[in-house]
């Protein structure tokens, strides 16, 4: 019989499986929901506003992972797709890495945890993390402590003081809070000043550095420290940094002094409305956009600076506020600069960018304005022109599956209305377009109908 004649209330082969819909496709194992909703948030193979069912099977289906013994796969899984920039957006990776976390199955623990550092690469991520642990399990046990106190206590003195001043709270925690609740120990002594800094402010930790270090709600450290002691701590970390290669770990060399240092700009820069001291402040100490006080952010002087040394995915993301102040006046300076910056090959490949990511700053930089707040702008074309060819660029960058697809997209005209839930500059036309054409340039098996 032909399969044409079959109807869709039953199967073409055997091995398919009866859907929600009631009609029949191919039968999806665990592992493919676990990598569905690492991409999509949902392990349905389509993504719905109000798929919330599956948003609750996805947990059986990891859950159930674990139970088969697959568990340290999935941890393998989660840290393959957060390394490699597999996804558009971390809230997926963070949950699923929490549930494994929250696990009564002792090595998915041990592997979540151990994984920890690698894929909360900053702040923002662990923060995220933290959140959906909570959600899981309000208490912190002995692993959650110890893998979160060793994210402090394992970071490079001058990326941590750098990390904590410009991502001070997200999710509901601040980095006081979670010191607090993890309970660091270190007996290095530029660590444990930053974290008297976190959870006192900046002239305690400065009258604590010659005073016995007690052990106190935070727990530092776990022995007093005079003088002498912090001397020899010091000279012994910089002894081993200076046998690091520099190349391979980008650690700097840093004294309590420089800190310190660091530090007083860093709170000096909150309520400062010198242009020129900002300046000053952020070339000489590298200071970000979030360490500038509010009110100093329609500066083009200070916005120009800061633009020499952003990293791709921050100048992304203020396009549309640089554009409104001016700055990106055509055939200005910075105008080239970024056009440059979105076109460079490797800079995309370090930034990992995914392509819908960049998508969506296209869609919303070419209208103009953004969708909160009242920030309006005067598009730049060659800023949007380079945006695009980023796009088109950043799928080399997307590691293939090497799986066999078949996709089939929703051309009716219901697509061009409406926005994509998270994403409101982009139709849904437009975004099953996008995803549809990272798959057929990226994936050597893949068909379109």
């Amino acid at each position: 019989m032909s399969t044409e004649n079959i109807p869709q209330s039953e199967p073409l082969r055997n091995d398919q499986v009866q859907n929600n819909a009631g009609g029949f496709s191919w039968a999806v194992d665990d592992m493919q929901r676990l990598r569905r909703f690492l991409c999509l948030g949902c392990e349905g193979g389509t993504y719905y506003q109000g798929e919330k069912e599956l948003g609750i099977e996805n947990a059986k289906s990891i859950l159930k992972l674990i139970e088969n013994g697959r568990g340290v796969e999935v941890v393998e899984t989660i840290k393959t797709y957060s390394i490699e920039g597999r996804t558009s957006k971390q809230n997926p990776i963070m949950f699923a890495l929490a549930l494994c976390a929250k696990s009564t199955d002792l090595p998915t623990k041990r592997a979540a945890y151990g994984s920890l550092s690698d894929i909360c690469r900053i702040p923002t991520h662990l923060f995220m993390f933290i959140k959906y642990a909570h959600a899981l399990g309000q208490n912190w046990g002995r692993a959650q402590r110890r893998a979160v106190s060793k994210w402090y206590t394992e970071q490079n003195p001058s990326k941590l003081a750098m990390a904590i001043t410009k991502y001070q709270n997200r999710e509901g925690y601040s980095h006081r809070d979670i010191l607090r609740l993890s309970h660091p120990s270190t007996n290095d002594a530029l660590l444990c000043f930053l974290f008297d800094y976190i959870t006192h402010g900046l002239q305690k930790a400065i009258e604590n550095l010659n005073k016995p270090k007690e052990s106190t709600n935070g727990d530092h450290t776990t022995e007093d420290k005079t003088d002498k002691d912090q001397q020899q701590v010091q000279q012994q970390q910089q002894g081993n940094l200076n046998d690091e290669d520099d190349e391979t770990n980008n650690k700097k060399l840093v004294t309590i002094e420089q800190l310190n240092d660091f530090l007083e700009t860093v709170e000096k820069a909150k309520t400062s409305t010198n242009e020129d001291e900002l300046i000053t402040a952020i070339r000489q100490h590298h200071l970000v956009r979030e360490h500038m006080p509010t009110n100093m952010l329609n500066s083009k002087s200070i916005w120009s600076v800061l633009l020499e040394k952003m990293p791709l995915t921050a100048m992304i993301r203020n396009l549309g506020k640089m554009s409104e102040i001016d700055l990106l006046s055509e055939n200005s300076d910075a105008e080239k600069r970024v056009v440059e910056r979105l076109k460079n090959r490797e800079q995309l490949q370090r930034a990992r960018i995914h392509p819908f990511n960049i998508l969506v700053a296209l869609e919303t930089y070419k209208q103009g304005k953004g969708f909160k707040g009242k920030l309006q702008w005067q598009v730049s074309k060659q800023v949007k022109d380079a945006l695009e060819e980023a796009f088109y660029l950043s799928f080399k960058y997307v590691k293939p599956t090497n799986q066999r697809y078949l996709l089939g997209l929703d051309v009716s005209g219901s697509m061009s209305g409406g926005t994509i839930n998270g994403s409101p500059s982009v139709t849904p036309a437009v975004g099953s377009c996008a995803m549809c054409m990272v798959t057929v340039r990226t994936e050597p098996y893949a068909k379109v109908s």
